[in-house]
């Protein structure tokens, strides 16, 4: 794989990620992968060879999308084994593993979803700061489902995401209220709950969230705001923080007779210390049993 088509693919999956959730992506992504194998022509001898240089890719992108990391070494033991003479064989085998990861990171989050539910209480006020496909997609059946009466206080990012979350929402007829991020602190009082997805939780125990998540769980944590951090098992990284490759940009601007380099980041961490309770697939944990809850799962 080319440089430059590297360096795509690491921007489509960050851009992706950013907008529609890490579960999402890695959903969208493993399709992709089914498709461009069904689409490629090439011999047996090159076939795991492309398979590997895909993955490899797949896994050095910025920031590391840790779900579909897991799923793509899993993908690689599974795959590796005789190499038959058939092409369409070797092909079809690969589509079939794939198939499958698909199908396990499905259900898990179908899962987070179901437990997510239960921390959906009539009259509720939560405040929102995530574009996270579990927690929109649970806030949407809470509602249209189970008729559940609550209010949503979403806090305005860029204009994609935002767009994104409230159309959902306003499908939904969920009662919300959409304010900038910088005004948290004088709607802090009206929340109760506050909800929050997650692109990795690492081995430091942090949390790699959507950018303005440091601040936002910060504020909600010193006023004694209980947070819940939506993650199944497959975004628990056995790496640190650090290594988790967050996305560093530069831009140049110009305003009149000013110029500046603007420097921003794709995410943030979060000291998982700041969360109240852990929602996965597994259930539901409070502070003491997010911690062996990590470990249990890590094995």
């Amino acid at each position: 794989m080319k440089p430059e088509d590297k360096k795509i693919l690491c921007s489509l999956i960050r851009d992706h990620e950013d907008t529609v959730g890490s579960s999402r992506v890695t959903m969208m992504a493993i399709n992709a992968f089914i498709e461009s194998i069904r689409q490629v022509r090439c011999s047996v001898e090159e076939v795991r060879e492309l398979y590997s240089e895909l993955s490899l890719a797949i896994k050095n992108t910025e920031p590391k999308v840790i779900p579909l990391i897991h799923l793509i070494e899993e993908f690689e033991n599974e795959v590796d084994g005789p190499i038959s003479e058939n092409l369409e064989e070797i092909k079809e085998r690969a589509i079939s593993i794939l198939k499958a990861k698909h199908d396990k990171i499905k259900a898990k989050v179908g899962k987070v979803i179901e437990q997510g539910l239960t921390c959906i209480s009539e009259g509720d006020t939560i405040i929102v700061h995530t574009i996270s496909f579990d927690v929109t997609n649970m806030l949407k059946l809470a509602r249209e489902v189970l008729h559940k009466n609550f209010k949503v206080i979403v806090l305005k990012q860029d204009l994609a995401k935002t767009r994104r979350l409230v159309k959902s929402l306003s499908q939904a007829d969920i009662d919300m209220e959409v304010i900038p991020e910088y005004s948290l602190s004088h709607y802090i009082e009206q929340g109760n709950k506050v909800f929050m997805g997650a692109l990795s939780i690492t081995e430091d125990l942090k949390v790699v969230s959507a950018v303005g998540s440091a601040n936002v769980v910060s504020l909600c944590h010193l006023n004694r705001l209980p947070i819940y951090l939506f993650a199944n098992t497959l975004k628990f990284s056995h790496r640190p923080s650090s290594q988790q490759k967050i996305h560093r940009k530069v831009e140049a601007h110009t305003h009149d007779d000013i110029s500046y380099h603007l420097v921003t980041h794709s995410h943030d961490t979060v000291d998982l210390k700041h969360v109240d309770f852990l929602v996965t697939e597994q259930g539901i944990k409070d502070k003491t049993a997010i911690l062996e809850c990590i470990k249990a799962a890590r094995g």
